[in-house]
C-alpha cells in the first residue's frame, strides 16, 4: 500500500486536533487557551488555506442521525467459491484483480471547490449512515482534492474501503470483540472524541471515482475524456492519486489471459500468500475496460462486470453436546458449543463459537441440535446453520457463575453488578500473561493452571514451582521448567506494560503509554484522579473516570504483585534532561519564508532537542528564522516584539 506524504499527514493530524478542540470549546470543556487554538488555526491556514475544517462554523455537522441516500447505489458483488466459475468469467475479457479488503465501504462526497462535505457508509446500498464527523479524523483521507480547475462546477464522489491496519490493531485489541467488528464499532460511536485514537490510525483505500456535472454522473466515455486518460479501470485509480489519495496501484494486477484451471489455482494461492497490513475476505476481479464494464450494467444486487472470489471453508455436520459460558474482562458472557468431534481442514474439532445470547436465540441452538460448522484457514470454527433443532430449547443463564444477576445489553448478557467477579478475573489472568508476552505460556496453559486452583490473581504466577505444575495433566519436567523460567523472566516490568497487563477499563496499550509517559512512576500513577486525565488530550470525561475507577479497584492486585515484581519507571522524559544543554531547549521558534529543507524536517529536529516550532509570532516567541527581511506579518511582529531574527544558516549550525 502506498503512503500518504508526511506533509499531508501532518496537515490532517493538525486539522483533526482543531476539530477536536473546537468541539470541546463549544461544549464548554476547553483544554487549551484561545491563543493556543488560534496558533493551531493559523498554522493550518498557512499550510492549507482552503482546508474545509477552517470553514466550519462552530462545530455543527448535518444531523448525523439522518440517512444519506446514494444517488448511484453502492451495490454488493457477485460471489463465487468455484475456481471453475471464476475461470469462465476471466475468459471473457481482460480483468483487474484486487484485494477484497475486510473493512467497511465508504462514500466520500466533495463539493465544487473540491472540499469534503459528507461521508457515509454503504448501509443497505441505497442509503447509509452519515459519518462525516468521524471521517474528518482519518488522516489519509484528503479533505480537499487537488483539482486543476474549479470552473466547471463538478462534484466528486470517491468510494472505497476504510480498514484497520493489522500493525495498529494490537494496540487497541482490548477495545473490540474481534478485528472484523473494529471499524463498524468505531464509526458507529456517537461520542466521536472517545474514538479519536482509533480514527487517526484507520486507513482508506479507493476502489471507485465518480464525477457529477449538474448533479448528473458522467458516463464512462465522458469521464475519461474529462481526465484525459485511457478508458480503463487502472487509469481511473491512478487518477484518484492525482486528486490526493494514496497510491494503491501495487494492489492491482492486470490479467489478460489465464490458460487453464491449474494456472488460475496457482495465481489464487500466490495471491493469498502476499504480505499485507490488513485482512482480506476474498479477491475481486473487474473488467478493466470501463466502457465495457458500464455497458454490461447491473442486476438489482451487483454489477455484471465484477465478481468476488472467496475461498470456501470446509464444512461438516455434527451435534451440540453442551453449551459453555465464559465471562470476559468487561463482564460480557460469551458462549461456545462443545461438539461431537469431527475433522475439518486436517484438525479434529470439538468446539465452535456461539458468540452471544442473541446468536443462540435467533439460531435456536441448544444441546442436542444438529448443526453445520465451518473452518476456513485459521479462523475459529463457527456454527453456520441449524440442520435439526433439539427437542428442548436452551435456556439462557439468568445469573453469572459468581452468583450475581446478569444484565441484558442488546445482543449480550453482562455481569455488571459484581465488581470483583472471580470469573472475570479468570479472563484477566489470560490477558495479564498475554500482555507481558510471557514466552511459551499460552491461554490454554493459563486456564489449566487456573482450573487446578494454583492461580487466583496475577501475583500467584510468581509463586508457582515446577512441582506445582507437574501435578497437572499434560505437564512434563521440561515443559514445567520452561513455564517457570518464562514467568520469572518478567519480574522487571516497564510501567506502561504493567498498566496494560492489569486490564484497566479504557486502559489499552496506547492509553497506558500516555499515562506512563505523563506520570513516570507507579507511585505517581496511583495518586491520580480523573481530573488529572481530563486535561490531557484524547481523554474524554467518561474515559478518565472509568480508567481511574478501574485502577482503584485493582489496588489489592497491584499491592500483591509488587511483592514479586519491580515496576520500572518510564524513561521517556529522561531524554529531556539530555536536551537541557542545547541552545534551543525550551524555546518557541518560528520559521518563515523559503527554506532549503521542509518545515516538517525542522519541526522534527526541534522536537528532538526539546524546542517547539510555532506557527505565528507573539511576545512568547524566542526566535524567528528568516533568510531575508520581508513585509510578512511574522517579520513585522518579530521587529515589533524585539524578537531575535536569524538566518537559516545560523539556525542550522546548532544541529551540526
Amino acid at each position: 500500500m502506498g503512503k500518504v506524504s508526511s506533509k499531508s499527514k501532518y496537515i490532517e493530524e493538525l486539522a483533526s486536533k482543531i476539530l477536536q478542540h473546537k468541539k470541546l470549546y463549544y461544549l464548554g470543556k476547553s483544554v487549551i487557551s484561545d491563543s493556543e487554538f488560534d496558533a493551531l488555526e493559523n498554522e493550518l491556514k498557512e499550510l492549507a488555506p482552503d482546508h474545509p475544517v477552517l470553514s466550519f462554523v462552530g462545530y455543527q455537522f448535518d444531523d448525523l442521525t439522518n440517512k444519506v441516500s446514494h444517488d448511484i447505489p453502492m451495490l454488493s458483488l457477485a460471489k463465487t467459491y468455484s475456481v471453475e466459475d471464476l475461470y469462465e468469467f476471466l475468459q471473457k475479457n481482460s480483468c483487474i484483480a484486487m484485494d477484497k479488503i475486510d473493512g467497511m465501504a465508504l462514500s466520500l462526497e466533495y463539493d465544487f471547490s473540491g472540499k469534503l462535505y459528507r461521508a457515509s457508509t454503504r448501509g443497505n446500498g441505497k442509503a447509509g449512515e452519515n459519518v462525516t464527523e468521524h471521517i474528518c479524523h482519518v488522516t489519509n483521507i484528503p479533505k480537499i482534492l487537488n483539482i486543476s480547475s474549479k470552473k466547471e462546477e463538478l462534484k466528486f464522489e470517491i468510494r472505497g474501503e476504510v480498514y484497520f491496519p493489522l500493525s495498529e490493531f494490537k494496540n487497541f485489541n482490548d477495545r473490540f470483540d474481534s478485528f472484523r467488528n473494529a471499524v463498524p464499532g468505531t464509526l458507529g460511536r456517537k461520542e466521536v472524541e472517545e474514538a479519536l485514537e482509533v480514527l487517526r490510525v484507520l486507513r482508506f483505500c479507493v476502489y471507485d471515482v465518480l464525477v457529477f456535472k449538474d448533479n448528473n454522473p458522467l458516463n464512462a466515455k465522458e469521464f475519461f475524456s474529462f481526465i484525459k486518460k485511457n478508458n480503463n479501470y487502472l487509469d481511473k485509480i491512478k487518477y484518484s492519486q492525482e486528486l490526493g489519495f494514496i497510491d494503491n496501484t501495487n494492489l492491482l494486477e492486470k490479467i489478460d489471459h489465464v490458460r487453464n484451471i491449474d494456472e488460475l489455482k496457482d495465481f489464487i494461492e500466490a495471491w493469498y500468500k502476499r504480505n499485507r497490513d490488513y485482512q482480506i475476505d476474498g479477491i475481486v476481479f473487474r473488467y478493466n475496460d470501463e466502457i465495457l464494464w458500464e455497458n454490461f450494467g447491473n442486476t438489482a444486487h451487483h454489477p455484471r462486470g465484477s465478481i468476488a472470489f472467496k475461498q470456501a471453508g470446509e464444512t461438516a455436520e455434527t451435534e451440540i453436546l453442551a453449551i459453555e459460558e465464559n465471562v470476559g474482562r468487561s463482564g460480557k458472557i460469551t458462549f461456545r458449543a462443545k461438539l461431537k468431534t469431527v475433522e475439518l481442514s486436517g484438525a479434529k474439532i470439538s468446539y465452535a463459537t456461539l458468540h452471544n445470547a442473541e446468536f443462540i436465540e435467533e439460531g435456536n441452538y441448544a444441546v442436542g441440535s444438529k448443526v453445520e460448522i465451518i473452518r476456513s484457514g485459521e479462523v475459529i470454527p463457527a456454527i453456520i446453520r441449524l440442520i435439526e433443532p433439539a427437542q428442548k430449547s436452551f435456556k439462557l443463564p439468568e445469573f453469572c457463575k459468581c452468583g450475581f444477576k446478569l444484565t441484558r445489553q442488546g445482543p449480550d448478557l453482562m455481569c455488571l453488578d459484581n465488581p470483583v467477579c472471580n470469573y472475570k478475573d479468570q479472563e484477566s489472568l489470560v490477558y495479564f500473561v498475554s500482555s507481558l508476552d510471557i514466552m511459551g505460556v499460552s491461554d490454554k496453559i493459563v486456564l489449566k493452571i487456573r482450573d487446578a486452583g494454583l492461580v487466583q490473581e496475577p501475583a500467584d504466577f510468581y509463586k508457582l514451582t515446577e512441582e506445582d505444575l507437574l501435578q497437572i495433566e499434560g505437564f512434563a519436567k521440561k515443559s514445567s521448567e520452561n513455564v517457570i523460567k518464562s514467568i520469572q523472566n518478567t519480574r522487571k516490568i516497564p510501567l506502561a506494560k504493567f498498566l496494560t497487563a492489569l486490564g484497566l477499563k479504557r486502559g489499552g496499550a496506547v492509553k497506558c503509554q500516555e499515562v506512563a509517559r505523563k506520570f513516570e512512576t507507579l507511585e505517581n500513577v496511583l495518586k491520580i484522579d480523573a481530573s488529572d486525565l481530563k486535561v490531557e488530550k484524547g481523554w474524554a470525561d467518561k474515559s478518565a473516570e472509568d480508567f481511574v475507577a478501574s485502577l482503584k479497584n485493582k489496588r489489592n492486585i497491584i499491592r500483591n504483585l509488587l511483592n514479586y515484581v519491580e515496576v520500572l519507571d518510564d524513561e521517556s522524559n529522561k531524554k529531556i534532561s539530555k536536551q537541557n544543554s542545547h541552545p534551543y531547549f525550551g524555546k518557541n521558534i518560528c520559521i518563515t519564508g523559503s527554506l532549503s529543507r521542509p518545515r516538517e524536517e525542522y519541526k522534527f529536529m526541534l522536537e528532538n532537542v526539546g524546542a517547539k516550532l510555532v506557527s505565528s509570532v507573539s511576545s512568547k516567541t524566542d526566535l524567528l528564522v528568516c533568510n531575508e527581511s520581508s513585509g510578512s506579518n511574522k517579520y513585522k511582529d518579530a521587529v515589533k516584539f524585539g524578537i531575535k531574527i536569524i538566518t537559516e544558516e545560523e539556525f542550522s549550525r546548532n544541529f551540526n
